[in-house]
């Protein structure tokens, strides 16, 4: 069984009443059929001590809310495998795996990880500093051989348009067998988020107000809000979702427009093609029209609310 609270219950109630505490949400994981897992961290600002808990629910509905762990490892990356096995990402070098019964908890190579993904076609991925990178074939997690040594922020693609990666240094990398290959943007900016759309177009969100779409390898750069950093990018039902220190902007011709919603920062953006989720303070759902958020809670125990 992987590692459970070292906490007292004195001294957990201690740390959430400290004013240095916060609870955010770092991620939102479809599961499918409208059911979701929901990463949310307490911290203080030196990260130490740390707690992560983990829920799930059905149709975003408190009442439907299963706490399935809580934890003082610091969870940095939560998703989903098409058949709904859980994988979290421990900072920085461990996984952990839920299928329904019990966690497990293993070492997985020896670079920092940042972003674990489940979802795509090339099974459950991790990659991070120094170029590195991983997937899981059969029960081992395989190495993928990089071509540089750039921090790795995030994943995403599908089975049409293949596995992409972007992070530091302007990369952005797609899979190509055991390795990647280049898309050569001629950049040096930081991107934290990328978005492979259906019909194949990239796009990239990075430091500095840097949104830019790629269409057939030619970058066009969408103007941003302001120029804070943007953390996400996703598309849903046609449109192209910014997430960014400020909140959430949808695209608009070549320009990001903020949608009206008190979201604050939207730091990590997922989608199982009905709705759009949203990492924040607390978790957003949209369904392109009407929004429902969850908030943790600790009233005697956690719970959503």
């Amino acid at each position: 069984m992987a590692g459970k609270l070292t906490m007292t219950k004195d001294e957990l109630e201690d740390f959430i009443d400290d004013e240095d505490t916060t609870i955010e949400c770092i991620q939102v994981a479809p599961m499918g059929d409208g059911k979701v897992a929901i990463l949310f961290l307490l911290s203080n600002s030196d990260y130490d001590p740390t707690v992560s808990v983990i829920f799930t629910v059905d149709d975003f509905n408190p009442k439907t809310a299963k706490g399935v762990l809580v934890t003082s490892e610091w969870l940095t990356s939560l998703s989903a495998s098409p058949s709904g096995e859980l994988f979290a990402l421990e900072a920085t070098v461990w996984v952990w795996r839920y299928a329904g019964s019990e966690w497990t908890r293993d070492r997985v190579g020896d670079v920092s990880f940042r972003q674990v993904w489940a979802a795509g076609p090339s099974g459950p991925m991790m990659a991070g500093s120094e170029g590195g990178a991983v997937r899981l074939v059969g029960s081992d997690w395989q190495r993928i051989t990089p071509i540089n040594d750039a921090e790795y922020m995030d994943l995403h693609g599908d089975a049409r348009n293949g596995v992409w990666v972007c992070g530091d240094s302007g990369s952005v990398h797609k899979l190509a067998g055991s390795t990647w290959e280049a898309l050569e943007l001629h950049r040096q900016d930081h991107f934290y988020g990328i978005d492979v759309a259906s019909d194949g177009t990239i796009r990239v969100a990075g430091g500095d107000g840097v949104c830019l779409r790629i269409v057939n390898e030619e970058a066009i750069e969408i103007e941003p809000v302001d120029r804070t950093t943007h953390l996400a990018v996703r598309t849903f039902k046609g449109k192209a979702y910014w997430g960014d220190e400020g909140g959430l902007g949808v695209e608009d011709g070549e320009s990001i427009v903020l949608l009206d919603a008190e979201i604050g920062t939207a730091s990590d953006l997922r989608t199982d093609g009905e709705f759009l989720y949203v990492a924040g303070v607390d978790a957003w759902r949209f369904d392109g029209k009407k929004w429902k958020t969850l908030a943790l809670e600790y009233r005697n125990g956690f719970r959503l609310v």
